[in-house]
C-alpha cells in the first residue's frame, strides 16, 4: 500500500510532464502551420478584424468577446518583434488548439488508464480537419474548446472522486469561458443535472457561496467590455455606436442584431447536413465511423458501468449539450461553430473504444497504436495542406492607394464586401491607407447623411448594383459608374462612382399660352 501510495505523485508528474509535451507538439505544429496573413479560409473578415486588435484597439462584433479585448491588449502592451497579425493568430488560436489537445490526452487517459489512448486521443482530435485550420487562424473556438475539455476533465475528476474542489473548479473554468464566448450557456443543464445527482456534496452553503463567487467573476469580464466601449482610444465599432447608450451596449453584448439568425437552422437541414459534413471529413472515411463505434460500445457497456464509463458519458454530454445551437442557429459559417460538438465526439468516442477493451489489454495496446499511426498520417496530410495555402490581401494597401487616386472626388466613399473591409481596416487603422470613408454596403446609408459628395468607389461587388439602391433610396440623385484601372493580378474588379443631384421640378405651373 506504501508503495502504491508513493507511486501516485510520481504517476501524476508523469503525466503532467507528457501533457506538457504534448501542448509544446502541438504549439510548435499550429505555429509552424499558421495561415500565412490576414484573413483565413474559414471566415476571412471575422479573422482580419480580431487580427486588427493586436495594434489598435477596437470592439469586434457581438457579444464583445471581453477576453480577446484583453488579450488584445496584453499583445499592444508587449509590443513583440513580430507581425501584429501572427502573433494574434498564434495567442489566439494556436496556444487555445495545444491547449485543447492537451486536455484531450488527460481525459481518454483518465477514462481509458492508457498513456497510449491518451496520445491517439490527442492526434486525432489535433489533426481533425476544422480543428487544424481554426487553430491556425484567428478564431475564437479553439479557445472555446480549451475552456469547454479543461471543464471536462474536471467534471470527470468530481464524478469519479466526488471531491467538491473539482466541482468548484469547473465552475471557475466554466465562468471564465463566457467572456470568449456566450454559446457557453450550453452547458448551464449539464452543471444542473450534476448538481441534482450529487445535491448531498454540493447543495452546501460554502459550495454555493463559491460557486455564485466565480459567477460573479466571470461576468465581472463584461465590465472590462464597457470600459472599453465608453474608452476614447477605441477606434473601431461594427454594430454599436461610439459611446453607446446603456441600451446600445446591452442589445451589443445578446448579440440582438443577429436576431435573424436565431431559429434559422430550423426551417431547413442545411445545418444538420453540414454537421455531418464537418464529423464526416474531420478524418475521411475514420471520423465517422470512429464515432459510431464509441457511441455503440458506450451504450453495450451500461451492464458493467463503473466510474471510468461515467467520465465518458460525461464528455458525450458535453457533445450533447452543444448539439442543438448548432442546428437552431442559422448562420452562413455554421460550420465555423462545430468545434465544440467535434471535439468531445471525438474525444469521448476514442475514450469509449479505449474503456471497452481495457480488459483485453494487448487489443487496447494494438488499437490505441493503429489510432496513433491514423492520427499522425492525418497530421502528416493536415500539415502539407495548411503549409500551401496563400495570403487572401497580398499587396491590399497598394492596391487601395491606387483606386482612391482614381477617386472622383477627396475623400471618397470606397463601399466593399465585409471581408476586405476587415482586411482594409486593419491596415487603416496603422496608417497605411489613404484617407477615404471606408464602409461595408449596409453602412453606405449613414456616409450618405454626413453631407459629403456622393462619389467614390465600390470594390468589389456590381457597381451598378449600389448605384440603383442609392437611386432607389434617394430619388433626387442620378448616378453613373465606371470602371478603373487595376493589376492584371487584382482577384476583384473595382468601379468608380459619381451622382448628381437632380434640378428640382418646377411643380407651381406656368402662366400658360
Amino acid at each position: 500500500m506504501q508503495v502504491g501510495y508513493a507511486g501516485q505523485p510520481l504517476r501524476r508528474l508523469a503525466l503532467s510532464a507528457i501533457a506538457l509535451g504534448i501542448f509544446a507538439f502541438w504549439a510548435f505544429y499550429y505555429g509552424y502551420c499558421l495561415f500565412p496573413g490576414l484573413g483565413g479560409v474559414m471566415n476571412s473578415g471575422d479573422t482580419a478584424k480580431f487580427q486588427t486588435l493586436a495594434h489598435t484597439q477596437i470592439l469586434v462584433h457581438g457579444p464583445g468577446y471581453p477576453l480577446m479585448l484583453m488579450l488584445g491588449a496584453l499583445l499592444r502592451s508587449l509590443d513583440l518583434p513580430v507581425e501584429p497579425w501572427r502573433a494574434m493568430t498564434f495567442m489566439m488560436a494556436a496556444i487555445p488548439g495545444s491547449i485543447a489537445n492537451a486536455m484531450a490526452f488527460l481525459i481518454v487517459q483518465r477514462v481509458t488508464r492508457s498513456i497510449l489512448f491518451g496520445i491517439a486521443g490527442s492526434l486525432l482530435l489535433g489533426s481533425a480537419g476544422l480543428m487544424a485550420v481554426q487553430s491556425t487562424e484567428a478564431e475564437v473556438y479553439p479557445l472555446a474548446l480549451a475552456f469547454i475539455l479543461l471543464t471536462t476533465l474536471l467534471l470527470v475528476h468530481f464524478v469519479e472522486t466526488s471531491q467538491r474542489r473539482y466541482f468548484i473548479a469547473a465552475c471557475a473554468v466554466y465562468a471564465l469561458s463566457f467572456g470568449n464566448h456566450l454559446m457557453m450557456i450550453m452547458m448551464v443543464p449539464l452543471f444542473l443535472i450534476l448538481t441534482l445527482v450529487h445535491w448531498r456534496i454540493l447543495l452546501r452553503p460554502k459550495v454555493i457561496a463559491s460557486v455564485l463567487l466565480v459567477i460573479a467573476v466571470g461576468a465581472s469580464q463584461y465590465l472590462y467590455l464597457a470600459y472599453i466601449a465608453y474608452h476614447p482610444a477605441t477606434a473601431f465599432s461594427e454594430y454599436m455606436p461610439l459611446p453607446p447608450t446603456p441600451t446600445e451596449l446591452i442589445q451589443y453584448i445578446s448579440g440582438s442584431y443577429f436576431g435573424g439568425l436565431y431559429g434559422a437552422g430550423l426551417r431547413s437541414t442545411y445545418t444538420s447536413e453540414t454537421l455531418l459534413v464537418t464529423l464526416r471529413s474531420a478524418h475521411p472515411w475514420v471520423s465517422l465511423p470512429l464515432i459510431i463505434a464509441g457511441l455503440i460500445l458506450f451504450a453495450a457497456g451500461w451492464r458493467r458501468r463503473d466510474a471510468s464509463w461515467t467520465g465518458v458519458a460525461l464528455v458525450f454530454g458535453v457533445a450533447l449539450s452543444f448539439l442543438p445551437f448548432m442546428i437552431w442557429y442559422g448562420a452562413y459559417d455554421i460550420q465555423a461553430f462545430h468545434l465544440p460538438v467535434l471535439g468531445p465526439l471525438l474525444v469521448g468516442a476514442v475514450g469509449a473504444c479505449g474503456w471497452w477493451l481495457c480488459r483485453w489489454k494487448v487489443a487496447q495496446t494494438t488499437t490505441a497504436l493503429v489510432l496513433i499511426v491514423l492520427g499522425g498520417w492525418r497530421a502528416f496530410i493536415m500539415a502539407e495542406g495548411l503549409t500551401a495555402r496563400e495570403p487572401v490581401f497580398t499587396g491590399l494597401p497598394h492596391t487601395v492607394a491606387s483606386l482612391v487616386a482614381q477617386a472622383p472626388t477627396e475623400n471618397p466613399l470606397v463601399s466593399m464586401t465585409y471581408n476586405l473591409r476587415m482586411a482594409t481596416l486593419y491596415h487603416e487603422l496603422q496608417g497605411e491607407l489613404p484617407s477615404a470613408r471606408y464602409r461595408v454596403p449596409w453602412r453606405v446609408e449613414t456616409a450618405l447623411a454626413d453631407g459629403e459628395p456622393v462619389a467614390g468607389i465600390v470594390v468589389p461587388t456590381d457597381g451598378e448594383q449600389l448605384l440603383r439602391w442609392i437611386e432607389h433610396h434617394h430619388p433626387d440623385l442620378k448616378c453613373q459608374a465606371w470602371s478603373l484601372d487595376q493589376q492584371d493580378t487584382t482577384p476583384w474588379p473595382a468601379y468608380g462612382f459619381e451622382c448628381d443631384r437632380m434640378p428640382e421640378r418646377d411643380t407651381k405651373g406656368g402662366d400658360g399660352p
